[in-house]
């Protein structure tokens, strides 16, 4: 499935994927909280995913969504948005999920996905949080499914703070890190997720230092 076109992001407009069209006075300026099945959290994902310039980075505890997974797919042949994904083994086992993340280019330039589970005693890897662009961070209880989304009773807090994305940021790095080393060290089939190794593959070297780039 492709993803639709991105849905316009405006920080003072998110009141409409609120069910009453609008926050309590008093809100933080720099966060936004929405609850389901209450308020439009699927759409509120396509706005925030589809806005992405530079980065993604995802730490998801069920991911079965084909709209924000047709998003995904976009930034993944995008080479100018960087793209990481840390998915929890159990969940990614599914047969949804597993339709889903066969058409994953973690080949191309700038992407990196993971699967494995959390560091300690091999326990799920339970997060649900994305950050966009350095600066938005998406956390809470929702899952990336229509039923998290739409159905189920979940909370999903939105963010701006950069210091917030920046703690955050450092946490989901250190999960893709041991789920990188797990997969490496594991019987686990990684090939279809490594990068080439043909020279022709690879990306160009930065310039000498002191030595001008070529044009």
């Amino acid at each position: 499935m492709t993803a639709s076109a991105p849905v316009p992001f405006s920080w003072d407009g998110l009141g409409i994927y609120k069910k009453e069209g609008r926050f309590l006075e008093g809100y933080p300026a720099d966060e936004r909280t929405f609850f389901s099945p209450r308020d439009d959290i699927h759409g509120l994902l396509v706005a925030v995913l589809g806005t992405a310039q530079h980065s993604i980075v995802v730490n998801m505890f069920g991911y079965d969504d084909d709209i924000l997974n047709g998003i995904i797919q976009e930034k993944l042949s995008d080479e100018k948005v960087f793209v990481q994904m840390s998915l929890d083994r159990t969940q990614a086992a599914g047969v949804h999920e597993k339709a889903i993340l066969a058409k994953w280019q973690n080949d191309g330039f700038g992407n990196s996905i993971a699967i494995g589970t959390s560091s300690v005693h091999n326990a799920i890897s339970h997060l649900k949080i994305v950050i966009v662009d350095g600066i938005y961070t998406v956390k809470g209880s929702t899952n990336w499914s229509l039923a998290g989304e739409q159905q189920q009773d979940n909370e999903l807090t939105l963010s701006r703070n950069p210091v917030i994305a920046a703690e955050t940021r450092a946490i989901l790095d250190l999960n893709h890190d041991f789920m990188l080393k797990q997969m490496a060290g594991t019987k686990l089939n990684v090939a279809a997720l490594m990068a080439p190794t043909a020279p022709a593959s690879l990306p160009p070297l930065p310039p000498v230092p002191g030595e001008s780039p070529h044009i």
